[in-house]
């Protein structure tokens, strides 16, 4: 009996769901301070029509220093509205956008493989996707943006210039990668109806185009790309003492090294080892012992690459060019591989694996096809439970730590001293893991309307982000204990390496408690002075 295709859509959409909302407000086990920052924006929105700094209805959030887009803040303003300013209203939005996203792709690859079992099967794995559920299911800005984006190129594949124009100016108001990829992917996609497609799109984005001539939009470019990156001193007088002056400005130049750079990182994105084995090295987006994809998709993307000419896909050439310009906004930037900035090349990879799967049956002997079929299915259901282990189990005791991870124990830290706080003439915390203030800020629900006055952002220099000196009574500062012990009726929160135990006296000092990382070291001492 054949099953009607929105049938199938609907399946997808409901183990997407299930995917990416089964334990979301304890899995990551803690917010990490791009969602409490977004989620303290939302709130003062809310509240105040206004984000923490006190501009209204901005078009992009000055936030840490990182002038995030406003997208995903102005989503979670109902969310907030609606449960509280907690963990499920912050990922409420990626997680429900990022199961859309499923829908919307199946679609895509439905336009693209001309065969719904097919279609399906794309959208099944993405369904399922480590690479996906990673960044929609701990909130992240990615996480919105990767539905407008897919939505936006699904609409222009179904000739539906208007909506893709007002999807894909969705994506520009969401994240900083899309303002690249969008406009780069365009010409290969607009065939049709461009006049009213880029008329349409460019009215809705201007605001998210004047961001481009900002003060804080060039800073994050300079900060976040090799743009800002030089050949040390010490390497040029080295080069140039071994090389004539010709050749050093013809191979050795900051622009030919940024140009080699940004090949080595564009390529690393194709390897095994980011795609199927150890993933990026950045805690916030790697899943222990295992890549962005499960290893049995492999043999289909290798099967791809070997049958690539005999794969039934329309329009090969633009998926072609979508895999390589998906991963042009990671190349470009400092980190040697970067998942959550291309989370575009998701989409390509997935179509050319269901693409394979199809053509690998369709050679494969009657007799052996449902031995062939069910054989895979059976490794990519074991590789599928070894991923939820991971997830669930082994990846967050393992990524807990500091503000490269997902920063645990500043909830535990907020709710110890609020409550105690009134004893105290001043309470100071170091921003050892960074981002203490949005902490505070976010679980004290601290009055927006009263923190827009005292608002201030520390940056030490433009490659870093910044730090709010405090408010109220709570300073945020490095804890420096020989000279701080000395002040009275001060509670203190630290790192041991911050607050040694073995000089906390116990008479004019007290250690009030403890916060432990999952792996149980120490991540906070929480000290009192009398």
């Amino acid at each position: 009996m054949k099953v009607k295709f929105y049938w199938l859509l609907i399946a997808i959409l409901i183990l997407a769901l299930t995917a990416r909302f089964y334990r979301i407000s304890t899995v990551p086990w803690s917010l990490n301070w791009d969602e409490t920052t977004f989620g303290y924006s939302a709130y003062s929105l809310l509240l105040t029509g206004k984000d923490e700094w006190g501009t209204t209805m901005p078009m992009q959030l000055r936030s840490i220093g990182d002038y995030k887009n406003p997208m995903y803040a102005y989503l979670t303003v109902i969310p907030v509205k609606l449960f509280g300013l907690n963990e499920f209203a912050v990922r409420l939005a990626p997680a429900l956008l990022g199961s859309l996203a499923v829908v919307m792709f199946t679609l895509t690859a439905l336009k693209f493989l001309g065969s719904k079992k097919l279609a399906f099967f794309a959208g099944l794995m993405l369904a399922v996707s480590p690479w996906q559920l990673q960044f929609t299911r701990g909130g992240a800005d990615v996480g919105v943006s990767t539905f407008f984006t897919i939505s936006g190129i699904t609409l222009i594949l179904f000739n539906k210039p208007v909506s893709a124009a007002m999807m894909l100016a969705g994506s520009m108001y969401s994240y900083f990668s899309d303002k690249l990829f969008i406009p780069i992917m365009l010409p290969f996609l607009l065939r049709k109806r461009k006049v009213i497609f880029l008329a349409v799109l460019l009215l809705l984005s201007l605001g998210s185009i004047v961001t481009y001539f900002s003060a804080g939009h060039k800073g994050k470019i300079f900060m976040t790309t090799l743009l800002s990156y030089q050949v040390q001193e010490e390497a040029v007088n080295k080069l140039k003492s071994g090389d004539s002056l010709l050749l050093y400005q013809l191979f050795h130049n900051d622009w030919g090294q940024r140009a080699r750079m940004m090949a080595d990182r564009f390529f690393n994105h194709f390897s095994p080892s980011f795609l199927f084995a150890e993933g990026p090295q950045d805690n916030r987006q790697k899943i222990w012992k295992m890549g962005m994809m499960y290893w049995p998709e492999f043999i289909l993307l290798a099967g791809a690459l070997v049958f690539a000419d005999r794969l039934k896909i329309k329009n090969k050439r633009l998926l072609v060019i979508w895999t390589i310009l998906a991963v042009i906004p990671s190349a470009i930037t400092k980190d040697a591989v970067h998942a959550r900035r291309a989370i575009n090349l998701v989409y390509p990879l997935m179509i050319w694996a269901a693409a394979a799967g199809g053509y690998i049956l369709s050679i494969t002997p009657g007799k052996l096809r449902k031995v062939v079929a069910g054989g895979y299915f059976l490794i990519w259901i074991l590789a599928i439970g070894f991923y939820l282990c991971s997830y669930y189990v082994w990846t967050p005791i393992r990524t807990a730590k500091g503000s490269g991870g997902w920063q645990y124990g500043y909830k535990q830290l907020v709710y110890f001293v609020t409550p105690i706080a009134g004893k105290y003439s001043q309470i100071i915390v170091d921003p050892y893991y960074q981002g203490p203030f949005s902490f505070f800020l976010f679980y004290q629900a601290y009055p927006p309307a009263k923190y827009q006055t005292q608002a201030k952002l520390i940056i030490n220099d433009e490659l870093s982000l910044g730090e709010s000196p405090g408010f109220d009574k709570y300073l945020f500062r490095t804890i420096y204990w020989p000279n701080d012990r000395s002040l009275k009726n001060t509670l203190f929160a630290g790192p041991p390496e911050r607050l040694p135990e073995k000089d906390i006296d116990g008479v004019k000092a007290k250690i009030l408690d403890r916060i432990y990382f999952p792996d149980g070291e120490i991540a906070w001492l929480v000290v009192e002075t009398i």
